[in-house]
């Protein structure tokens, strides 16, 4: 009898140890086809580079460019003034088209090619996308439409000798006041700092936020104000962001005489003179050739 009753609980010792076993292994196989989707979803998502990245520098103005023919003469006025004012280099990201350029006068470039799917609704978002792709520890974002001035690498400077894990970028002259819907549907109280315009500046810190703000950006959001400038603002803005930088890209036209004209105790009427370190918003080429050519 107690043979037979050790026998009995033996079998049923190894008869549960099995079903434990085939309920451990179910668990894990599910529980290997649910992490490797996450992990398939997270890493395309995040962490895969848009481009094949080889031979960029570590520092280096960044900018887009559709094929569109003005923008095209805008973008090589730009270079030219990279070229006379800088020591960096420029990241080129065309849009759908191979862009050519002249390397003899402008040696000091990389092109790669994106497509406009990666950036989802908006060609502003490539301008994050852009940001993001060229993996840089320093960046200075710039727009076609601008010409650099002298002392333009104080921005690559500043950036090595300040950690800052956000964006930063100058103060608006004028707020649009265009993004109340925006900090609703984000849930952002209020501004932490005044709001802010491209052109951007960044180390390798703030890639996290701007992956997590280019993922908003092509799922469709702040389409409704200044797409990519509401985007960022909002979402300093939710990051409790507590630092800007002065103006130091104003608008061209405008600014080029108080440049040439400035005075040692300058009038702030109606706007405080920043930094001149950057015109832009010239739409025709023949506008920042002008600004060029009196700044040599």
């Amino acid at each position: 009898m107690f043979i037979n009753q050790f026998y009995f609980e033996k079998k049923s010792f190894i008869l549960r140890l099995f079903v434990i076993c085939l309920l451990s292994l179910i668990i894990y196989k599910r529980w290997i086809i649910s992490y490797s989707s996450y992990r398939t979803y997270f890493f395309q998502e995040d962490n895969e580079p848009v481009v094949n990245r080889t031979h960029y520098p570590k520092e280096a103005f960044v900018t887009f460019t559709t094929s569109r023919v003005d923008y095209i003469d805008l973008l090589n006025v730009l270079l030219d003034s990279v070229h006379l004012f800088s020591t960096r280099s420029v990241i080129i990201f065309s849009i759908d088209f191979d862009l050519i350029i002249n390397r003899t006068r402008h040696p000091r470039v990389t092109i790669e090619r994106i497509s406009h799917k990666q950036c989802g609704p908006t060609t502003y978002a490539c301008k994050i996308l852009a940001m993001i792709s060229s993996e840089v520890n320093y960046g200075v974002q710039l727009e076609v439409d601008s010409v650099v001035s002298y002392n333009i690498d104080l921005l690559f400077d500043m950036l090595h000798v300040w950690p800052y894990d956000l964006p930063l970028g100058p103060k608006h002259p004028d707020d649009p006041g265009n993004y109340k819907f925006d900090m609703e549907d984000h849930k952002v109280r209020y501004r932490t700092i005044p709001y802010i315009h491209g052109t951007f500046v960044w180390t390798y810190r703030a890639y996290p936020f701007l992956r997590h703000l280019l993922k908003l950006m092509q799922r469709g959001a702040f389409t409704n104000a200044n797409c990519d400038e509401t985007g960022m603002n909002v979402m300093l803005w939710k990051a409790k962001a507590n630092h800007t930088l002065c103006k130091y890209d104003p608008f061209g036209l405008t600014n080029i005489e108080k440049y040439e004209q400035s005075q040692s105790a300058p009038k702030c009427s109606p706007y405080c003179d920043g930094v001149y370190l950057i015109f832009h918003g010239q739409k025709e080429s023949f506008l920042s050739q002008n600004i060029l050519e009196r700044l040599r």
